[in-house]
């Protein structure tokens, strides 16, 4: 299976590496991702729960970066294995600042190669690269969000002074920002349902008419999950 794609952060270049380089970040960043840490140099052990349409599990693997070049990329290599079958690939990752004084923003670029097996590799191959275009462009974003959030912490209010001078000499203090949050097992899901529709409507339906099919699907779909619903519910 081939992955490429590209990403673009309003950031400098500096805080996306940095990001990139912390694998508490990366871990709660990522669709599914349980725990990441570090167990060697620029070695780090993952522990994933995916879903790719009817097969779901747990996949614990390694991570290794190599060719690193600081602020600008690197190769990666990854293993893993578990009950939905094992994947193993290579990758590289490159970023490039462009911008000027008044705006930078930089455009991350990846690349990769994953041979996977077992009962997973049972899903349809289209199914299989919805999904993984999916959780990769839902990790970048929550990524994207905690690297906004580093550079624009929210500004705490400023605590309740006894004076007026006092209130006017305590300045109100930044709050670091949170850890990333990844978007639950429910936002995933629907999220991947969404892409991989809109990808298949692709190949059937009208760019013009896409959004509307999709919407419509996607209603459809709510109006029997609520009948399942009210129907349990009944019983």
């Amino acid at each position: 299976m081939q992955l490429e794609g590209s990403y673009q952060f309003q950031a400098p270049r500096a805080a996306v590496w940095e990001a990139l380089m912390n694998p508490d970040v990366l871990a709660q960043a990522l669709p599914g991702g349980e725990q990441m840490e570090r167990v060697g140099d620029n070695e780090y052990r993952a522990v994933m729960n995916v879903r790719v349409g009817p097969v779901q599990g747990k996949f614990q693997g390694s991570i290794e970066l190599a060719d690193i070049v600081h602020l600008e990329g690197y190769r990666m290599k990854v293993s893993g294995q578990g009950a939905p079958g094992f994947l193993s690939g290579e990758g590289t990752l490159r970023l490039e600042e462009n911008g000027g004084a008044d705006a930078v923003y930089t455009d991350l670029i990846y690349s990769g190669d994953v041979q996977i097996g077992g009962r997973i590799a049972g899903v349809s191959q289209r199914l299989i690269d919805s999904t993984a275009k999916s959780l990769t462009r839902q990790g970048l974003q929550a990524l994207d969000q905690h690297i906004q959030g580093q550079l624009n912490p929210p500004v705490a209010p400023a605590p309740v002074a006894s004076s007026t001078n006092d209130a006017a000499s305590t300045p109100a203090a930044s709050t670091p920002a949170p850890a990333p949050r990844g978007p639950s097992s429910a936002a995933i899901a629907t999220n991947v349902a969404r892409d991989v529709a809109k990808d298949i409507a692709a190949d059937y339906v009208p760019l013009d008419k896409q959004e509307k099919v999709l919407y419509a699907a996607l209603g459809a779909l709510g109006m029997l999950l609520f009948v399942v619903l009210v129907r349990l519910v009944q019983k």
